[in-house]
């Protein structure tokens, strides 16, 4: 698929199901997440990887850390790892540095979860950006082997899609003007 069509065309997906890409289709989707804008090349993402059975550990990690109140609560924490075949969890490493702060740093990882689901829809698959309460909990970082400091920008959930989702043309005009 062409870049501009995959940047164009590119549509969250809901529900996804096996298969997942292969391991050669998730190295060139790694590849493009690793190509993304970085301010002074601080490099400070970090990715999980979850598939199989480390996706019901995980559901586990979200319940003994968020605390349910309820069953179904607790059983929606333990499905959430469930909605797909694959999920990368994209963490910024925070580092200290005096030119580049915090906010680039996260925002970088952001890009290159961007690059990542571009990459996934022009090889044929879907994914859909979460974040949620376990994204912000620092229970849940340390769990995956992460300080407190850094952050959980997303969990980018990877498969087949299910359905079509058309989502609407937005106009170019309602978005950007020149200046002055």
């Amino acid at each position: 698929m062409d870049a501009i069509d995959a940047l164009q065309q590119r549509t969250a997906s809901p529900r996804l199901v096996e298969p997942a890409p292969s391991d050669k289709e998730l190295e060139a989707i790694y590849k493009a997440g690793l190509r993304a804008p970085d301010h002074g090349m601080l490099r400070p993402w970090r990715f999980l990887v979850v598939k199989g059975e480390a996706r019901e550990r995980l559901g586990e990690v979200f319940v003994e850390n968020l605390h349910p109140e309820s069953e179904e609560q607790k059983n929606k924490l333990l499905n959430a790892p469930l909605r797909a075949p694959l999920i990368i969890i994209a963490v910024t490493e925070v580092q200290d540095h005096p030119k580049i702060p915090p906010i680039e740093q996260i925002t970088a990882t952001a890009a290159a979860i961007q690059n990542m689901s571009v990459a996934i829809h022009a090889l044929g698959f879907s994914s859909i950006w979460r974040t949620g309460k376990a994204a912000f909990d620092s229970g849940v970082k340390k769990a995956l082997g992460f300080s407190a400091k850094d952050e959980i920008v997303g969990l980018l959930y990877v498969g087949t899609p299910t359905v079509k989702r058309e989502v609407p043309e937005n106009k170019i005009e309602d978005y950007f003007r020149e200046w002055p």
